[in-house]
């Protein structure tokens, strides 16, 4: 009997030494999907823009996203409230785009797409560094420089999006109208989406757009969030701009040649309402000052 007993937990010994380290391997990689119809608001009822919208991995595990949508997403880390936070960002991930990240840190990582905020993540890490795995930071390669993978993550070419080329959220509108879902701001979203994106020299214009938009679109967002008066000021002040962008919705742009011409046409008509009535103004005043 007692040889039975042995045997038995001899037999349950060997079953975990073999099990233990799958579980274990299974703790250090995660996939999440960007589902078919993660592009549109509805997913954020259902929780399903990403699946799993939260997602647990071990310390120095990697999570892989992939795209199985029709529309491009980003992964961008931060939270929409406070823009990102520089730990990893995909940049634009085409259809068929997949990208990955290994997490050194533990604790709770927030994520959102830049292009949708709607979506948003998050990865739990669980355990503790280790040092004597991770050596010195600053002689690892940085997670930027390696993250990407594969000939489909980033597309060359005519197809190339670079990491900062990615559409944005749009921070200030959403602050100044109260919500993402205000007509004002998806009348914004609806013309980046469907009509710069769609042309490299748009997306081009995005890409150094955003480089300028989120060193200051934070800080004003949480101004008009706390002050009434000066959100309503940002909502007289982009009256003009929503305005000449609405006619991009009409333009019927085709080819590159269009969306520059239309964009520089915008860009002017923009220029001359934002500083040349400012302008007039102020040397009709200096005029009336001198008689």
């Amino acid at each position: 009997m007692s040889g039975l007993v042995t045997g038995s937990l001899l037999f349950l010994l060997a079953v975990g030494a073999v099990a233990g380290p799958a579980v274990y391997a299974a703790e250090l990689s995660a996939t999440v999907s960007m589902p078919l119809g993660s592009s549109h608001v509805t997913c954020k009822d259902r929780n399903d823009c990403y699946i799993p919208s939260d997602t647990s991995i071990a310390v120095g595990g990697e999570v892989t996203w992939s795209n199985d949508d029709q529309a491009a997403h980003t992964v961008t880390s931060g939270t929409v409230e406070q823009g990102p936070d520089d730990l990893y960002d995909s940049g634009l991930m085409a259809p068929g785009a997949t990208f990955s990240y290994t997490f050194e840190e533990p604790g709770e990582h927030p994520y959102f797409c830049i292009v949708h905020p709607w979506m948003i993540g998050s990865v739990t890490v669980a355990g503790e560094r280790n040092e004597d795995m991770t050596g010195d930071e600053d002689d690892m390669p940085r997670e930027e420089d390696t993250m990407m993978e594969g000939d489909d993550t980033m597309m060359e070419g005519d197809d190339t999006m670079t990491g900062d080329d990615e559409g944005g959220g749009c921070l200030i509108a959403t602050a100044a109208y109260g919500s993402e879902l205000a007509p004002q701001v998806q009348q914004l979203r609806e013309i980046r989406d469907n009509t710069v994106m769609n042309t490299e020299s748009g997306r081009a214009f995005m890409g150094a757009f955003n480089q300028v938009y989120y060193t200051f679109s934070p800080a004003i967002a949480d101004m008009e969030r706390e002050s009434p008066v000066f959100r309503e000021a940002v909502r007289v002040a982009l009256t003009p701009m929503l305005a000449t962008l609405s006619v991009l919705d009409h333009a019927g742009i085709d080819s590159e040649g269009e969306m520059l011409g239309a964009g520089i046409g915008i860009i002017a008509l923009n220029l001359a309402i934002y500083m040349g009535i400012p302008a007039v103004a102020v040397l009709k005043i200096y005029q009336l000052g001198k008689k």
